[in-house]
């Protein structure tokens, strides 16, 4: 299959939307921006052009729905929380992990963000050129990064709503438990994607999130797909997940 990467569409003008629609057109590709309203016509009758999944991780089933008769290889879903088990009816979809933050005319890459799938190569290509930081994975490369990635879903979040404190104010009174939840997630989520989890993992979060030590959240959200999803996981593989546990009992 031949993709035409230079027509994108970005379902999803969120935070993360925005700003990778902005690197693609940067690089020469036209997207077609895709909200809840509009665009979904074009981007269901589209044989050849790339999709682009960049809604909340709540919202990528609804929109898988709508999308169900596209070639999943032209389909790339960008979430970060446990959303494998809504992709397994579309074989071949792509994945995304995204590794910046992105705040209005704030953004802070803090590593390169992770693409598999059978256009991760060219989307890589496009982006890098358009100014994100992005890599082309493997998908056991991009298992190892997804087990890491549900430790910075699970602490930036749920933990900080618990605390009402900042991520950097976690960090410095909190970090056993920082540790802890972080440790939970990435060992249950390697397991249930038979990897290894990745070495000196926590320590490679607390240093890559430095710039972030402002964030603090009032609400946690999509607890299912992210805290609830490890200890969810953990009782189906007979592990443990006792402070991820313990703080959504707090909720």
């Amino acid at each position: 299959m031949t993709v035409d990467l230079k027509r994108t569409y970005v379902i999803g003008m969120g935070e993360v939307g925005r700003r990778l629609a902005g690197a693609l057109e940067r690089a020469g590709v036209v997207v077609h921006p895709v909200t809840r309203a509009d665009g979904w016509t074009e981007a269901a009758a589209d044989p050849d052009g790339l999709r682009l999944l960049c809604m909340r991780e709540q919202d990528l089933s609804g929109a898988l729905e709508r999308l169900r008769g596209v070639n999943p290889r032209l389909l790339v879903a960008v979430q970060n929380g446990w959303v494998r088990p809504l992709l397994e009816d579309f074989p071949g979809c792509g994945r995304g992990l995204i590794w910046f933050m992105s705040k209005g005319e704030h953004y802070h890459p803090l590593r390169p963000s992770p693409f598999s799938g059978p256009h991760a190569k060219a989307l890589v290509a496009a982006l890098r050129a358009g100014g994100i930081e992005a890599v082309a994975v493997d998908d056991h490369q991009l298992a190892v990064a997804e087990a890491d990635k549900m430790g910075f879903n699970c602490v930036v979040g749920l933990p900080l709503a618990v605390h009402g404190i900042t991520l950097g104010e976690y960090l410095d009174h909190h970090v056993e438990e920082a540790r802890a939840v972080f440790s939970e997630a990435v060992n249950v989520c390697a397991a249930a994607l038979g990897v290894e989890p990745p070495a000196g993992a926590f320590e490679e979060f607390v240093r890559s999130v430095e710039p972030l030590r402002f964030v603090a959240t009032t609400t946690a959200k999509a607890l299912e797909l992210r805290n609830g999803a490890v200890v969810k996981l953990a009782d189906e593989l007979g592990l443990d997940a006792p402070v991820n546990r313990a703080l959504l009992a707090r909720v």
